[in-house]
């Protein structure tokens, strides 16, 4: 017997962003505690699909080309919205909220269906996205609800880009603290992998090669202390410039393991985060975190690291040093990232935090 859709959570796709594994977390821990989410992105397959999939929920590919609008993929989510009659439809980021509004107001369901938009970043590159954010602040009073995971991002959409919902609501990223810690087991084994002693000091940016990214300031800074080994993970690294000390992994999938390995995150954003996932991954494992000023880095960290200005690349060097040279600190604040990650970003507490924004919004549930 098929269960009702409880959920349908609408994303542009599931590769490996910030997003994209945010939302498969939430989606696998509703299933644990008896929901029925069904997950729908514009564009097929990722890694994250691959996940949902594996798990055992509902996940479908509607078939649209990245950055081509597809009037059969959103007459195709119309129809499932009408068949699903889900009660609640959460969107994220800006072309799956167009899609979603567009999708609901066409399926006849928008006086029976909860629509909350969601907000993922801050000050993003307005020259990628311009148009499609002036849509989205035009349409932005008509969704029940908007959810950003920053307070920096919100702040950014309402007063900036003149959004004007009709609630709001912020609900920071959540981690699997169960995954997301420190193995000495793991440790070894990927220093061993890597020809690492147990005494290097070793720091990493784990991040896609993009502007916002800044990986310029990271290598920069890196270039300005002696005795530092830097591992860069993530898409498009393979393409970073030979630095010393330097060691280019790509994308890896034991992002947990590779994080009990080094001693220190760091996190050189220019831009554009609102939330950085990797940031509590680090204190979760306990790391000891360096990280730019950019959305709710400062929020996030506290005293469990340092934060410094963006494209700052001598501070961020000094920053580097100072934790180098001082084990007991970095220790220290890795225990405290631990400690913060535990007590106030669990999954369990952010899965409670969007059902009471649900509830909260009145619907006719008999439709």
């Amino acid at each position: 017997m098929n269960q009702r859709t409880s959920i349908l959570h609408i994303i542009t796709g599931l590769d490996t962003g910030g997003a994209e594994r945010v939302l498969a977390s939430l989606a696998l821990e509703t299933m644990r505690v008896g929901e029925h989410p069904l997950v729908v992105c514009l564009v097929d397959g990722g890694s994250q699909f691959d996940k949902l999939q594996t798990a055992g929920c509902r996940v479908i590919g509607l078939g649209m080309r990245r950055g081509q609008p597809g009037i059969k993929a959103l007459m195709r989510l119309v129809r499932l919205i009408r068949r699903e009659k889900p009660p609640v439809i959460q969107s994220w980021m800006y072309h799956a909220d167009l899609a979603a509004f567009l999708a609901v107001c066409l399926s006849g369901r928008r006086s029976c269906t909860k629509l909350f938009w969601g907000i993922r970043c801050s000050d993003m590159d307005d020259s990628r996205y311009r148009y499609l954010r002036g849509v989205c602040s035009w349409l932005s009073k008509y969704p029940d609800g908007i959810i950003a995971n920053s307070h920096s991002g919100l702040r950014f959409h309402t007063e900036v880009l003149g959004y004007r919902p009709k609630s709001t609501a912020v609900i920071p990223n959540f981690f699997d603290t169960e995954r997301y810690c420190f193995r000495v087991s793991a440790r070894s084994r990927i220093r061993k992998e890597l020809g690492l002693d147990e005494n290097d000091f070793v720091i990493a940016a784990v991040a896609r090669v993009d502007a916002m990214k800044d990986y310029p300031n990271f290598l920069s800074a890196l270039e300005k202390v002696d005795g530092v080994t830097a591992l860069a993970i993530g898409k498009g690294t393979e393409t970073l410039p030979v630095t010393r000390g330097l060691i280019v992994l790509g994308e890896r999938e034991d992002i947990p393991d590779l994080l009990s390995a080094i001693d220190v995150l760091v996190s050189a954003s220019a831009f554009g985060e609102g939330f950085s996932n990797v940031v509590g991954e680090a204190m979760a494992c306990q790391r000891a975190v360096i990280a730019t000023n950019v959305g709710d880095a400062d929020r996030l960290v506290g005293s469990a690291g340092i934060i410094v200005p963006p494209s700052s690349p001598v501070l961020l060097a000094e920053a580097i040093a100072r934790l180098q040279n001082d084990a007991k600190l970095a220790r220290s604040m890795g225990h405290l990232g631990r400690e913060r990650i535990m007590a106030g970003y669990r999954i369990e507490k952010a899965v409670a935090a969007f059902q009471a924004v649900y509830e909260c919004s009145n619907k006719n549930e008999a439709c």
